[in-house]
């Protein structure tokens, strides 16, 4: 039997309390501009991506559930019963077939919040890496406001390939929604895509100081 919708929600908020408080202490974690979020209605947040603790710490900032990207193959894992219990969405980063997409646009389309990494992988420097057109792809087909987001000082914290966290603030910044609106008239091409894809990106890169 599936946990009701609203019952998941109600204990995805409450665990996200506790883990504010705990990152408040161990990571001094701070998250400004979370007015830009939506509090109703779909939306997608853009955020770049340095570390395994990124969609943990982009949920801390947004007071409202959320859905995430997963690796399709921690869903044959022990970690199966934790994702769906947190709205994540089993994806194959190498691509963006049509099964995902319609499982991402249905989310969008139901109202939901959804977090997307536009680099498509953690970076190895903690560097803003170029952005993949998937972000861009969706943007155009859902047609929702996208927030950017820049999180600082997750890659000090847990730099890919490391295993034990060190003990160093971490922020997340939001902004304004991104101006994709302009695109939506253009015939939808792979060039178009990694055109939105960019726009996304430098977004987020704007707010980085």
């Amino acid at each position: 039997m599936r946990t009701p919708q609203v019952i998941k929600d109600f204990i995805y908020l409450a665990v996200r309390r506790l883990f504010i408080g705990i990152a408040k202490i161990l990571f001094r974690f701070e998250a400004h501009g979370s007015a830009y979020i939506p509090a109703t209605g779909a939306a997608i947040i853009a955020s770049n991506h340095a570390s395994y603790l990124d969609p943990p710490l982009i949920g801390m900032g947004v007071p409202r559930p959320i859905y995430y990207f997963a690796k399709a193959e921690l869903f044959r894992s022990l970690f199966r019963p934790v994702l769906r219990f947190v709205n994540a969405v089993p994806v194959n980063r190498d691509q963006l077939d049509r099964k995902t997409l319609k499982t991402i646009l249905d989310i969008l389309r139901s109202g939901n919040v959804i977090v997307i990494f536009p680099e498509g992988t953690r970076s190895d420097s903690g560097e803003l890496q170029p952005a993949k057109p998937g972000i861009g792809m969706i943007a155009y087909h859902a047609q929702v406001p996208v927030i950017p987001a820049y999180i600082k000082g997750s890659y000090d914290i847990l730099p890919k390939h490391a295993t034990v966290p060190r003990f160093k603030k971490c922020t997340v910044r939001f902004g304004p929604p991104v101006n994709v609106e302009k695109f939506f008239h253009m015939p939808k091409t792979k060039d178009l895509y990694l055109r939105i894809s960019g726009e996304i990106m430098r977004a987020i890169e704007q707010l980085r100081d």
